[in-house]
């Protein structure tokens, strides 16, 4: 609930906004108070200011705020006027300065008061932030009257210049000589230039008929940008009061006087920090908690697919046993199979392949044939260290070492009558078919020693009619299940 203690020269009234409506108060409460005061103490003063930016203008606005108001902690600098070019915005040549001095009224008013203090703003600051709306003129006289007084403050380029307060009167034409007598004043120091100016006025609170009386001394009145101010008698109360409860710029009072709201504003702070932390805590240790409960879930479910599966197995051992066998022997028979049986290379494939290779020169027979399965690090062709080699196939598989090779030795008869060209010509086709076997590598090539003439290619007790040559291959222990070696086309 916001609580405000209106200070005057009658004395001090407390109200309280409940309903959306102002309303006042028989007493103090406990909550939080704005003070808001309209003395004739409250003073305005401009300052020219160097160009200087910064903690360098802060300092110097303080020290022309102390040596002006050397007897009162009351007081403030107001938001500067920012027009003109860039550096008049940045650095503004004009400081309007606002302080309560003496402020012994308002020492005595605040000295009983137990609530903490959000900040004193006066009725002359708040009178000109009202009147700053830019639905109104720029220069502007406004006046609030209330039943002991009159506050009269002139704004000049949205900026205020001038504030007085008067006792209050009972009729218009007595309100309307005390705005006249400040319009004159502002004419006599050429704060507005005399003669040549209708001053607009926003009336707040004040006699009915004062418009009129004010219009033959050039002084017009505007109407109200917000109907809520003017719409009854205290409307203007409403409408100061809203504005004070936000805490706009113009606040007066030291920070000995606001310590206790401030120290509420900073707990409150730590415990809304100390909510978020544990919320964001809790979130995390939540989701921990929904990980962790996953995990054991998916746990708990392959503990219960293991104990199946060890069931089955006890069950298909069962079944074993009643055949006479034993489970672990027909563990190790099936092993058998699987590595040496059906893992070991196509033969069938292998000698087609061969035979269509052999096929292609129509008077080669092939006089013996070795099949060798040997292991991945055995050296192939080992009689036949030495031997001319012919490079592997290009294929994609030809850099894959499998888990066993084949060593194919084949000693081929060719024609005894056909020529050394001949001859030379049938032995370099039968390396080429051999090599365009998948994977095939020709670790031994009697046609690269016919060419370099070479007549120990031919094997040992020949006969006279033929010429025996001999082949040495290397070809991948591809299991039956990958066999398929084809010759290429």
């Amino acid at each position: 609930m916001a609580t405000v203690l209106f200070l005057t020269a009658e004395g001090s009234t407390w109200w309280s906004n409940q309903t959306g409506r102002w309303l006042a108060l028989p007493g103090a409460t406990s909550d939080p108070v704005w003070v808001v005061t309209d003395l004739t103490e409250e003073t305005l003063v401009e300052i020219a200011v160097p160009r200087i930016f910064g903690n360098d203008r802060t300092r110097f606005v303080q020290r022309q705020l102390t040596n002006r108001f050397p007897e009162s902690p009351y007081g403030a600098a107001l938001p500067p006027r920012r027009s003109g070019d860039l550096m008049s915005r940045l650095a503004p040549p004009q400081q309007v300065l606002m302080a309560i001095e003496p402020a012994d009224r308002i020492k005595a008013a605040l000295a009983s008061l137990q609530n903490p203090v959000v900040g004193l703003w006066s009725m002359s600051v708040l009178l000109a932030q009202l009147g700053q709306a830019k639905a109104l003129p720029a220069t502007l006289l406004l006046v609030l009257g209330q039943a002991s007084s009159t506050r009269i403050v002139f704004l000049k380029n949205r900026s205020p210049v001038l504030t007085r307060l008067v006792a209050g009167s009972t009729s218009a034409a007595e309100q309307a000589v005390e705005i006249v007598r400040t319009f004159r004043h502002l004419e006599n120091t050429h704060v507005i230039e005399r003669g040549t100016l209708r001053l607009p006025a926003l009336l707040l609170g004040t006699h009915a008929g004062l418009g009129g009386v004010l219009t033959n001394d050039r002084i017009d009145a505007v109407p109200s940008p917000v109907q809520r101010w003017t719409e009854h008698p205290n409307g203007w109360r409403d409408a100061l009061f809203d504005l004070v409860c936000k805490s706009p710029p113009g606040q007066l009072a030291p920070l000995a006087m606001r310590s206790s709201y401030l120290a509420q504003q900073v707990q409150k702070a730590a415990r809304i920090a100390m909510a978020v932390c544990l919320v964001a805590a809790l979130a995390v240790a939540s989701a921990r908690v929904v990980s962790i409960m996953g995990d054991r879930g998916l746990q708990s479910g392959l503990n219960t697919t293991a104990s199946q599966l060890a069931e089955q197995i006890a069950r298909a051992d069962a079944s074993i046993e009643s055949f006479g066998v034993s489970p672990e022997l027909l563990r190790k028979v099936l092993a058998l199979d699987t590595d040496e049986i059906d893992s070991a290379p196509d033969l069938n494939a292998q000698l087609v392949a061969i035979s269509h290779a052999v096929g292609s020169v129509p008077s080669a027979r092939v006089q013996s044939l070795n099949w060798v399965i040997r292991g991945p690090q055995e050296t192939s062709c080992v009689s036949d260290v030495g031997a001319p080699t012919t490079a592997p196939a290009p294929s994609g598989e030809a850099s894959f070492e499998p888990a066993r090779k084949v060593e194919l030795r084949l000693v081929i008869a060719l024609a005894g009558d056909a020529g050394p060209r001949l001859q030379l010509q049938q032995a370099t086709k039968l390396t080429d078919q051999f090599s365009a076997i998948e994977s095939v590598l020709v670790v031994q090539d009697p046609a690269r020693a016919l060419r370099d003439g070479d007549i120990t290619a031919a094997g040992s007790g020949q006969a006279d009619a033929q010429r025996l040559l001999n082949w040495c291959l290397v070809l991948p222990g591809k299991p039956k299940a990958e066999a398929g070696s084809a010759v290429k086309p």
